[in-house]
């Protein structure tokens, strides 16, 4: 049975969570030609080459290849750790967004406010992209895991914000959140009060969430502790029916199976090698009711992908037309 598309637009159902989780590998996707002037994305394995830490590290007797997160780890030099850390996020946050539709924009417009997106990245796209999009439909909650160069937080009221910002509740200057945790022991209960709830928000969602999209996050052995906590919330449930896992990476299907096995007990799982062949591009704003269907009747969905156009405002109308059927009210977590 094939239930039509105007069905499932116009009947959105008040779903648990979808869930995003998106890595570095998200951003190069994103921005393959890099940000609005042509400045590359870097990931962990080549970040020192684009950013340009190669001499500093050099200069001071540490290997300068490899995963920076672990080249990070080296560093015992306090002057020295400043200057690379201030040199990543002077790159980051001089990053600009291009003015045309990127795939953040349509990720933000694909789910609503039941949903949220998770990210372990720097750069300020996300940000930006949802402050673009924040008045054309409800948009899904975002959570940065690691930092992010456009944001601040009052540890004191436990607040947060836009960089340079004023806490609404104490009228001081936001501090920045620190990006850089040592990979040995990441502490997340011991950082910046941002950092610790947006670990506790993690547990949460995952726990509450009906399915989970992992968009260019390679788990690197950097991150274990990271994804153990993941893996724990989201198998917190044992009575899980239809859980189901989308990775949307580029490498294969065999190495992306057993990457993610631990994820996906009853197997209920599937690979896309682009955004463009996801749920959430095909179903926007109904990724969870369109699996719902597929999963508990065996009934599949027409997709209604957005049209694909660089144009932001046909965009932005395209999901507009969606948008305006929904009953905004859920639950929260």
């Amino acid at each position: 049975m094939i239930i039509e598309a105007d069905e499932i637009i116009h009947e959105p159902r008040n779903c648990k969570p979808h869930v995003v989780l998106l890595g570095a590998g998200a951003s190069r996707a994103a921005f393959p030609d890099g940000d609005a002037a042509g400045k590359a994305l870097p990931v962990m394995n080549d970040l020192v080459d684009v950013i340009g830490l190669k001499l500093l590290l050099e200069q001071a007797g540490i290997e300068s290849t490899g995963n920076f997160e672990v080249i990070y780890s080296r560093l015992k030099n306090r002057e020295l750790k400043n200057k690379i850390e201030n040199e990543i996020f002077d790159y980051f946050e001089n990053l600009s967004l291009p003015s045309t539709a990127t795939i953040y924009d349509q990720l933000l417009l694909s789910l609503r406010e039941k949903d949220a997106i998770f990210t372990f990245n720097w750069d300020p796209f996300l940000f930006d992209a949802y402050s673009r999009n924040k008045d054309i439909a409800s948009l899904p909650n975002i959570f940065f895991l690691h930092g992010n160069v456009r944001i601040g937080e009052c540890k004191r009221c436990a607040e947060w914000g836009i960089r340079y910002g004023i806490c609404p509740t104490c009228n001081k200057n936001f501090t920045d959140v620190p990006l850089l945790y040592p990979i040995e022991d990441k502490h997340y209960a011991d950082s910046s009060p941002y950092i610790k709830a947006s670990w506790e928000s993690v547990k949460n969602w995952f726990t509450a969430a009906f399915t989970i999209t992992i968009f260019g996050y390679g788990a690197p052995v950097s991150d274990v502790k990271a994804v153990e906590l993941l893996k724990e919330a989201w198998l917190k449930k044992s009575s899980r029916k239809f859980e189901h896992i989308e990775v949307i990476d580029i490498l294969c299907s065999e190495q992306l199976t057993a990457r993610w096995k631990a994820f996906t007990p009853t197997f209920h799982s599937s690979h896309q090698d682009s955004f463009e062949k996801s749920r959430l591009c095909s179903w926007p704003r109904r990724s969870s009711e369109m699996l719902f269907s597929a999963m508990s009747q065996g009934s599949l969905c027409e997709g209604f992908p957005p049209p694909k156009t660089n144009n932001l405002a046909k965009l932005q109308n395209a999901i507009k037309k969606i948008a305006q059927l929904e009953d905004n009210s859920h639950q929260k977590i």
